[in-house]
């Protein structure tokens, strides 16, 4: 069944959301009529819908085929039936959640293309095939934009991920997560380009400080550690082992910045401490 909430979540919770898109449905016989105008079932509908959605539906047309049908998850189909399916335009409502879903439907699935609305505001727009989402899509919402290719209710592949607060990825996508290559602008002026797993960096790469500082070399879940170069302002060089220490975040909550230190050990075994502030 279908049934979304839509909030602010990680990446990975709202991919996970996405991919419940799949309508399976039991239709409820009783309520198959044809409506050449807006029933005044869907219009009780309506008026518990929030008030952007009720705009979408403004312009709504029906057509002499239109059919209302309630399912079984408390949903209602208001669109064209063919042979006992959908076929066809038409919109599905949760009442409950608050959420729409205009699209296009083949023999009962999702077909073309399609755009949920949920309750908050948030949305969802992609090309659909067999009731999965498989093409070029966008999740919209206050705090993110994501674009890319969808495949089997997935994003996969290139895409994007645009944050209200200025962090920018650019780069590949598997299983919902960032994985592969990317370039991710971070929003106090720093910059990481190299391999990501997880959602994090992770393999070979470089992350440009602010300061015009960088080091290139590897990474271990989102963290500096392994073998790699470090080039300061000066154009001081160092080359070695690098482990980046974690950070307690209540050291630096208040102030909203956070050190980051950073250990460097040469060939000699002579280590130095790097420490950078960072913005959150």
């Amino acid at each position: 069944m279908f049934n979304i909430q839509s909030n602010e979540q990680g990446q990975e919770e709202i991919l996970s959301k996405i991919s419940q898109l799949q309508l399976i449905e039991t239709d409820d016989d009783n309520s198959r009529q044809g409506s050449p105008a807006l029933d005044s079932r869907l219009l009780e509908v309506i008026r518990e819908l929030p008030q952007h959605l009720k705009h979408k539906l403004d312009s709504l047309i029906p057509k002499t085929n239109y059919q209302l049908i309630k399912q079984n998850d408390d949903s209602i189909y208001y669109g064209i039936m063919e042979n006992l399916q959908k076929q066809g335009e038409g919109i599905q409502i949760w009442p409950k959640a608050g959420n729409l879903l205009e699209g296009q439907w083949a023999n009962d699935q999702l077909e073309g293309y399609c755009r949920m609305n949920y309750a908050n505001g948030d949305s969802f727009e992609c090309q659909f095939s067999q009731g999965k989402t498989n093409g070029y899509g966008i999740f919209k919402s206050q705090k993110k934009i994501v674009k890319g290719l969808w495949i089997d209710n997935t994003i996969q592949g290139e895409g994007q991920e645009i944050k209200s607060d200025g962090t920018k990825y650019f780069g590949q996508f598997q299983n919902g997560k960032k994985e592969g290559r990317g370039i991710l602008i971070l929003n106090d002026g720093c910059k990481y380009e190299g391999q990501f797993k997880n959602n994090a960096f992770n393999g070979e790469g470089t992350f440009i400080w602010n300061d015009g500082s960088y080091y290139t070399g590897t990474f271990t879940k989102g963290q500096i550690f392994g073998f790699g170069q470090y080039m300061n302002g000066n154009g001081i060089q160092m080359i070695g082992q690098f482990t980046e220490l974690k950070q307690p975040r209540e050291s630096y909550k208040e102030k909203n910045q956070h050190l980051q230190t950073i250990v460097f050990v040469n060939q000699y075994n002579q280590s130095l401490m790097i420490e950078k502030i960072r913005t959150l």
